[in-house]
C-alpha cells in the first residue's frame, strides 16, 4: 500500500492534452477556456509553456494555429522544455474536435484545485504544530487559504501589468455600458455623481457624533439595576464596567454601556422639572420627548420631557429588621407624638442591644427625649449606630441616608420607608373626598431633615412607583393617585386607617409606561464641569439622576436603496443595534411612516397600508443582519466569507468601527482600532467589495465655532484617515442651532461633506433629512424638501 509521500498528485493529463489540442484547432474553443484556466492550473510544465504561448498569440489578435505556436516557443527558447515541435504536434490528435474544450477544462481545474488544497492542508497542519500566535488568528489565516482556493484567487505577490491592464479595459468597457454609476449605487444622486457609487475593494467611513453629542455631568447618578447602588457617571466611566437602566418599548430594563467616554471639561446646564428631578447636561444632550428626542438647546421651560414613574431596581440585602427600624429614626433625628412609634423605636433598640456584643460610651443627646418615655437606655445603641453610619452623625441640614438604604431588599425597603415616613411625614386633604372626586388637594407631605435626604427618598419611593414632587429644601409631595399608591405599597406606621382605605381604591392600570412626562420649569448656566459620556447598545438612552437621557440611519439608507432597488446582496454587521430595532428603522423608512408612532402603536389605517407594502419590498430584500455584540475583525472576516459563498455579497455595512473588538491586546485602544481599520480594509479588497463602516468622532468636533467636522476630528486613530478610501462626515444644523436653522429654513437639511476621496475630488453636498422616518433623501433645492 502506498504511503502518503508515495502517491501522486491529483492530476489529468489526458484532459490537459484535450484542452490543448481544441485551442489549437479552433480559436473559439480559446475563449471559452481562457476565462477558466490558468497556466499555473496545469499539471505537466510542457503544458503551461503550451498553453501560454497560445493565449500570448490570442491577446496580440495573431492566428493561433500548430505553425503559429510552434514559432512561438522557438522565439521564446522554450521549444525544446514543451516537448519539441512533434509534441506539440501530438496535441493535435489528442481530441477528434473541439466541441468538448470547456469540459477538458473544468476537469483540468478541479484537478488543480485538489492540489492546491493538498498544499494547503500542509500549511495548515505547519501552523498548527508551530502555533505561535492566537488561536483564533491561526484559524483565520487557514480559513483564508481554502477561501483563496474556493474562489479561485491564488495569493501571488506581483501580478504582471499586462494583466492588470486587460482587466482594467474590460472593467472600463462594463462602466461605460452602464453609465455614470460604476459601482455600488447609493440612491443619493449627487453622492453617486461625485463618486460612481460605492466601489468594489474601497473602505468608506461614514463619520458622526454619536447621536450627535451628548453628555452629563461628572455627579451625575446612575442606578445600579443589579445591586440598587447609586453611583456618578465619573464612577462608572472610570471603572468601564458597570450595569444601567434603559428606556425600551415604555418599560425600564437592564443593559450595559459598550463604551465609556471622558469627554473633558463642557459648559454645562442644569435642567429642572416641576417633579424636582435634575441633571446637569451638555447643550446638545437629547431629552425624550413628546415629539421624540430633542437636544437642550431645542428645549425650554414649559417643554415636557420624560422622567422615570417607577424604577424597578432593588438590592439583596436584608438587614435585621431591627437594623433597618434604627436607621429610619436616626436619619429622621425625631419622633413623633405617637406612642405607637415611641415604642417601636424602643422595641428596635432593645433587640440591636440583644445582638450586638460591642459597647460604646453613650453619646448624650443623640435622640431626643420624647413625653413619657427615658432615651437614657437606648443612647448606646444610638451611639453605635453612628459609628457603623457615621452619615447619620451628620448635623441635620447635610444628613443623607446610609449606602446599605440602597442596597436593601424590597420588604426591607418597605419597611424603612414604613418608619421614616411616620416621623416626618403628614396627611393634607380629605382621602374620602379625594375618593369620590369632590376633592384633587389629598396627599402626603413629609418634611425631611436635609435636602439631600430629600432627594434620596425621593429616588427610593420610585422604586415602589410612587411620584413624589421634591421642592430643592427639604420638603416632599405626593399627591392623589400616587399617595394611595404608596399607602397600599408600604404604608406609614401609626395610619393603619388609611392604609385599610387604600388597599380598596382604584388600582392603577397595570399597561401604563415606567415613565411621565414632566414639565421643564428652568434650565441654569452651571459653568465648566468634567462630563462623562455612555453608550447604550440598541436604545441608546440611559436614566441619570431619575431622568431619561439619550445616546446609521445614513448608511442604512445606502443599504437599504443597494438591497431593495438594485438586489445587491448586504451584510450588515450591527454591534450597537439589535436586529429588531434595525428592522424597525427600515420599515418606517421604507414605508415613510413616524417611528415615534410606530413604537408606540399609534398608527392609522394609512400606516398600516404603507408599512404592509414596505413590508413586501423588504421580505425580498437580500439583506443579512448580524446583530453580534463583541465582534471582531477575524470574526466579520469569517461570516463574510461564508456569506459571500453561499449567497453573493455586494456591500458590507458596519456600526460603527470603534466597537469592534481585537483579540490581540496592544498598549492603547488607538493601537488596536488602528490593527482593526487595516484589517477591515483587507477584508474589502480580499472579497471585493465596498465596506461602509460607521465611526465616531471625538469630542473636538463640537468645540470652537463652527461644529462641521473635519478629518482631524476622527476619533482614536490617524489610521482610519489613512486606510479609507472615502471619508464622509454628517452634520445637521438644526441640532446644534435650530434657532438658525430655522431662520435659514435648514431643519431637515443635512450636510455631507466628503472629506477625503481617493480617487477623485471631495466636496460638500446636502441631502434633505426626515427625523419622524429616519430617512435621508435626495434634496428638491427649489422648495428644501425630499
Amino acid at each position: 500500500m502506498a504511503t502518503a509521500v508515495d502517491r501522486v498528485p491529483p492530476q489529468s493529463l489526458e484532459a490537459e492534452m484535450g484542452v490543448l489540442g481544441s485551442m489549437l484547432l479552433d480559436r473559439d474553443a480559446i475563449a471559452a477556456v481562457v476565462e477558466l484556466l490558468r497556466p499555473e492550473d496545469f499539471y505537466r510544465e510542457a503544458h503551461r509553456l503550451v498553453y501560454s504561448a497560445i493565449v500570448d498569440l490570442f491577446e496580440r489578435g495573431e492566428p493561433v494555429d500548430l505553425i503559429t505556436v510552434t514559432d512561438r516557443l522557438r522565439d521564446l527558447g522554450r521549444l525544446e522544455e514543451a516537448g519539441g515541435a512533434a509534441y506539440v504536434a501530438s496535441l493535435l490528435n489528442a481530441v477528434p474536435t473541439a466541441a468538448n474544450a470547456e469540459y477538458y477544462a473544468r476537469i483540468v481545474v478541479q484537478k488543480a484545485m485538489l492540489r492546491a488544497l493538498i498544499r494547503v492542508g500542509t500549511q495548515i497542519a505547519h501552523l498548527g504544530f508551530e502555533g505561535e500566535e492566537d488561536v483564533e488568528v491561526l484559524v483565520d489565516r487557514a480559513e483564508r487559504l481554502v477561501f483563496e482556493i474556493a474562489n479561485r484567487r491564488m495569493q501571488q505577490d506581483f501580478q504582471p501589468l499586462r494583466d492588470l491592464i486587460r482587466d482594467t479595459m474590460e472593467r472600463l468597457d462594463t462602466h461605460y455600458e452602464r453609465g455614470m454609476i460604476t459601482g455600488v449605487p447609493t440612491g443619493f444622486t449627487d453622492l453617486d455623481e461625485l463618486t460612481g457609487g460605492l466601489q468594489r475593494g474601497d473602505l468608506v467611513i461614514v463619520a458622526a457624533r454619536p447621536s450627535m453629542g451628548k453628555c452629563l455631568k461628572y455627579d451625575s447618578l446612575v442606578v445600579d439595576p443589579r445591586t440598587g447602588l447609586l453611583r456618578t457617571i465619573e464612577e462608572v466611566v472610570r471603572d468601564r464596567q458597570g450595569a444601567v437602566l434603559t428606556l425600551d418599548g415604555g418599560h425600564f430594563r437592564e443593559a450595559h454601556p459598550s463604551a465609556f467616554v471622558d469627554d473633558g471639561t463642557k459648559p454645562t446646564f442644569r435642567v429642572r422639572t416641576a417633579l424636582g428631578r435634575e441633571v446637569e447636561v451638555t447643550a446638545t444632550h437629547p431629552f425624550l420627548t413628546p415629539e421624540g428626542w430633542r437636544p437642550l438647546a431645542a428645549l425650554r421651560p414649559g417643554h415636557f420631557v420624560a422622567v422615570p414613574a417607577r424604577l424597578p431596581v432593588f438590592g439583596t440585602l436584608d438587614l435585621p429588621a431591627a437594623e433597618v427600624r434604627m436607621i429610619a429614626y436616626l436619619s429622621a433625628g425625631r419622633l413623633p407624638a405617637q406612642p405607637e412609634v415611641s415604642r417601636d423605636f424602643l422595641d428596635a433598640a432593645s433587640a440591636c442591644a440583644a445582638v450586638r456584643a460591642a459597647r460604646v460610651p453613650a453619646l448624650a443627646g443623640a435622640v431626643r427625649p420624647w413625653r413619657g418615655v427615658d432615651p437614657a437606655d437606648a443612647s448606646a445603641v444610638v451611639a453605635e449606630f453612628l459609628q457603623d453610619y457615621p452619615s447619620l452623625a451628620e448635623p441635620a441640614d447635610r444628613r443623607q441616608l446610609p449606602e446599605a438604604v440602597f442596597q436593601l431588599n424590597r420588604p426591607k425597603l418597605c419597611l424603612l420607608l414604613r418608619c421614616l415616613l411616620a416621623c416626618v411625614a403628614a396627611v393634607e386633604g380629605d382621602p374620602e373626598g379625594w375618593s369620590r372626586g369632590t376633592q384633587e388637594a389629598f396627599g402626603i407631605r413629609a418634611e425631611l431633615p436635609s435636602p439631600a435626604m430629600a432627594r434620596q427618598v425621593q429616588h427610593l419611593l420610585l422604586r415602589l412607583g410612587v411620584v413624589a414632587a421634591w421642592d430643592r429644601g427639604g420638603t416632599l409631595e405626593v399627591r392623589g393617585e400616587a399617595a394611595v399608591e404608596l399607602l397600599r405599597t408600604c404604608g406609614v406606621l401609626g395610619w393603619d386607617r388609611l392604609r385599610q382605605w387604600a388597599r380598596y381604591a382604584p388600582q392603577p392600570l397595570l399597561s401604563e409606561p415606567d415613565f411621565v412626562w414632566d414639565p421643564i420649569v428652568s434650565v441654569e448656566y452651571t459653568g465648566e464641569h468634567p462630563v462623562y459620556d455612555l453608550t447604550i447598545p440598541g436604545t441608546h438612552n440611559f436614566v441619570a439622576n431619575d431622568v431619561c437621557v439619550h445616546n446609521t440611519t445614513f448608511c442604512l439608507n445606502i443599504a437599504q436603496h443597494a438591497a431593495v432597488e438594485h438586489r445587491t446582496p448586504v451584510a450588515i454587521f450591527s454591534i450597537e443595534t439589535s436586529a429588531e430595532q434595525l428592522v424597525q428603522r427600515m420599515l418606517c423608512a421604507q414605508a415613510q411612516v413616524d417611528g415615534q408612532r410606530l413604537r408606540r402603536g399609534y398608527l392609522s389605517e394609512a400606516d398600516w397600508r404603507r408599512l404592509t407594502r414596505a413590508m413586501g419590498a423588504l421580505v425580498d430584500a437580500p439583506i443579512f443582519i448580524d446583530d453580534s455584540s463583541n465582534l471582531s475583525v477575524v470574526e466579520m472576516r469569517a461570516k463574510a466569507r461564508k456569506l459571500k459563498a453561499e449567497h453573493g455579497l455586494g456591500l458590507i455595512v458596519v456600526d460603527y468601527i470603534q466597537l469592534i473588538q481585537s483579540y490581540r491586546r496592544t498598549e492603547n485602544r488607538t493601537q488596536e482600532l488602528s490593527e482593526i481599520a487595516r484589517g477591515i480594509k483587507s477584508l474589502a479588497k480580499e472579497l471585493e467589495v465596498p465596506i461602509l463602516a460607521v465611526s465616531q468622532l471625538s469630542r473636538a468636533a463640537e468645540q470652537g465655532g463652527s461644529k462641521i467636522p473635519m478629518l482631524s476630528h476622527l476619533r482614536e486613530s490617524g489610521e482610519l484617515e489613512q486606510v479609507a478610501d472615502l471619508v464622509l462626515f454628517l452634520y445637521r444644523e438644526d441640532y446644534y442651532d435650530p434657532e438658525r436653522a430655522r431662520r435659514e429654513g435648514k431643519e431637515n437639511v443635512a450636510l455631507v461633506r466628503v472629506a477625503k476621496h481617493r480617487n477623485g475630488p471631495t466636496d460638500d453636498l446636502e441631502l434633505f433629512f426626515h427625523k419622524e422616518t429616519s430617512r435621508f433623501a435626495n434634496l428638491d433645492r427649489r422648495h428644501g424638501t425630499a
